[in-house]
C-alpha cells in the first residue's frame, strides 16, 4: 500500500489482511485473524453438514410412510436445501477465501477481487432461483404468474398501440424512412 497508493497501513482503518511486514516477517495478528475466520467457516459448514446427513437418513425413515407425491415433494425440498448450500458456498464464500488467503501467498502483481466481489453480489438472486428450479410446485406457480404478466402487458401493450394510431391518422408526420 506505501508503494501503489503512498499510504502506511498503520494509519489506515478497517481490515487490511497484510500477512508480512516490511521486513518479510510474518505478522502474527493478521495471521491469527485469517485463522480465527477459517475456524469460524469450517465448524458452520461441519454443522451444515452433519444436520443435513442425519436429516437425510432420519427423511428416508419417514418417507417409507407417505404417499408417492409427498415423498417426491420432500426430495424436491432436500434437494434445494442440499444446493441452498452449494450455492453461497460458490457465490459467497469462495470468493472471500480467495481474497482472504492470498494475502499468504504475497503475490507481486494486482488481482481483479471487483470480480470477486461482484460474485458475492449473486448469491440473494441464485437463492431463489434454485428454489424456483427444484421444487415443481414453485416452477408451475412462477410460469403461471409469468405467463398471466405477460398476456397482461401484450393486452395493455396491444390498446396503446391502437388508441394513439387512431388519433394519429390525421396527422401529417415527417417521413424518417429514406
Amino acid at each position: 500500500m506505501l508503494q501503489k497508493f503512498n499510504l502506511d497501513i498503520s494509519e489506515i482503518s478497517g481490515g487490511a489482511f497484510v500477512a508480512y511486514d516490511v521486513t518479510g516477517s510474518i505478522r502474527w495478528f493478521n495471521i491469527s485473524l485469517t485463522i480465527i475466520m477459517t475456524c469460524i467457516m469450517a465448524i458452520q459448514y461441519t454443522v451444515i453438514i452433519y444436520c443435513a446427513i442425519f436429516m437425510y437418513i432420519g427423511m428416508e425413515e419417514k418417507l417409507e410412510i407417505l404417499s408417492l407425491s409427498m415423498r417426491n415433494l420432500h426430495k424436491q425440498f432436500f434437494k434445494t436445501l442440499i444446493l441452498q448450500i452449494v450455492t453461497p458456498t460458490i457465490t459467497l464464500f469462495s470468493p472471500v477465501m480467495l481474497i482472504i488467503y492470498l494475502p499468504l501467498l504475497d503475490p507481486k502483481c494486482d488481482l481483479p477481487t471487483g470480480i470477486l466481489l461482484c460474485a458475492i453480489t449473486l448469491y440473494p438472486a441464485m437463492d431463489a432461483i434454485v428454489v424456483l428450479c427444484i421444487v415443481s410446485a414453485y416452477k408451475k406457480a412462477a410460469i403461471k404468474l409469468t405467463i398471466q404478466f405477460l398476456d397482461k402487458c401484450r393486452k395493455l401493450l396491444g390498446t396503446v398501440e391502437t388508441e394513439p394510431s387512431t388519433r394519429l391518422n390525421n396527422v401529417n408526420l415527417p417521413n424518417v424512412i429514406n
